[in-house]
């Protein structure tokens, strides 16, 4: 049997220094991972549209502009927890979760309608299991009190999934940057400590950027969330999206599109015409793929859907610039390369990001920047 080292003292050792050992060194030490590190892999709460997503122990974020259906898709999460499919998302165990919703918005009123209406039409009728639902309207309340009223129900009631809505409420002030950062270092230790995920409602800013979060906590958000909902609502159409815009570890091609029936419940609804440029799996077909500019491709390029020479081309499209702001860089690509479906392009970035040729990062306004990585 192997035996086993002591990576503390042999490091002392090996460094030529006398082995003391602190308490602090010792404390520092457990946090250490190593290849060796017996650490579980992430337990994930549910499928949407078949991409696993609501790391338990995690935070995930759920933005969008006002009214684009952020509360409804809260709703689809909570009644999944009771249904084992709800529109486009599934939930991975078979045994029910416990959901708790934290309103810090609406009126008791609406918060009730929700939970009886949206919540318990998803549900289809019948009893109530409000021994399941743990929903709490704190409109009434201080921002730092709701932030230890939260604390305390997670901790009392044990949810699997608490949904916040939202999170800009426990703030005093949401531009406020060492207060953001203690929330969602608050919050993560919340969900870490309880075994939960707790998934936090925010809106977008007026430039309609995709992770352009409002306030310096939206900039923290997406610092420290395991994965970045989208919902938004396709122009001139009642149909609505949600979609995943980042995530640590999966990439969701194909948005859930849903719509409502005449009772006002949610069903799912193909793909709008327009909504990508018409296409509905959001790939380079054979028209897109011969307007290609052949500057920027790779004729040996292992894989014909991304024939992309990917440091040329974004090297081409920074210009010399040491960072880009995210949406700049996709328009200068799109227009470089010849690329007319913005899916195809998140695609081509993605896998560019991959291969480490670039990097997100945030610049000093706290806005999602890409800057190229050395060869």
């Amino acid at each position: 049997m192997k035996e086993k080292k002591d990576p503390v003292n042999g490091a002392l050792q090996h460094a030529g220094e006398p082995t003391v050992v602190t308490p602090e060194l010792l404390a520092l030490d457990k946090e250490r991972v190593t290849s060796e590190s017996e650490i579980s892999d992430e337990e994930f709460l549910f499928k949407l549209n078949g991409v696993p997503c609501c790391p338990r122990g995690d935070l995930s974020t759920m933005t969008g502009p006002a009214k684009t259906g952020k509360t409804n898709v809260a709703a689809m999460l909570m009644a999944c927890c009771a249904n084992r499919r709800v529109l486009g998302f599934e939930r991975i165990g078979e045994e029910p979760l416990k959901a708790m919703w934290f309103d810090t918005e609406q009126s008791r009123c609406t918060t009730k309608r929700i939970l009886t209406d949206r919540i318990g039409g998803l549900l289809g009728g019948g009893l109530f299991p409000d021994e399941q639902f743990f929903v709490f309207n704190v409109r009434g309340h201080m921002p730092k009190e709701r932030i230890e009223m939260l604390a305390l129900a997670i901790k009392t009631y044990e949810p699997d999934i608490c949904i916040i809505d939202g999170i800009a409420d426990l703030l005093d002030d949401i531009n406020s940057g060492p207060a953001s950062v203690e929330l969602m270092q608050r919050l993560l230790t919340i969900a870490s400590v309880n075994k939960c995920n707790i998934t936090a409602m925010i809106h977008l800013n007026r430039s309609g950027e995709k992770l352009n979060l409002r306030g310096w906590i939206g900039t923290v958000m997406v610092q420290k969330s395991y994965e970045v909902f989208n919902c938004d609502k396709v122009p001139k159409k009642q149909t609505f999206s949600i979609g995943l815009t980042f995530s640590r570890r999966y990439y969701l091609e194909d948005p859930m599109y849903y719509e409502y029936d005449e009772s006002g419940l949610p069903i799912v609804t193909d793909e709008p015409e327009g909504a990508r440029n018409g296409r509905k799996d959001g790939s380079a077909g054979k028209d897109e793929n011969r307007s290609f500019n052949k500057e920027f491709t790779d004729e040996q390029a292992s894989d014909a859907y991304l024939p992309w020479d990917f440091r040329k081309l974004f090297d081409t499209a920074m210009g010399g610039a040491a960072s880009l702001g995210y949406d700049e860089l996709e328009k200068r690509v799109m227009g470089l390369s010849g690329i007319r479906q913005k899916q195809y392009y998140y695609r081509v970035f993605d896998a560019a990001e991959r291969q480490r040729v670039v990097k997100k990062v945030l610049d000093k306004s706290g806005r999602v920047a890409v800057i190229m990585l050395p060869c």
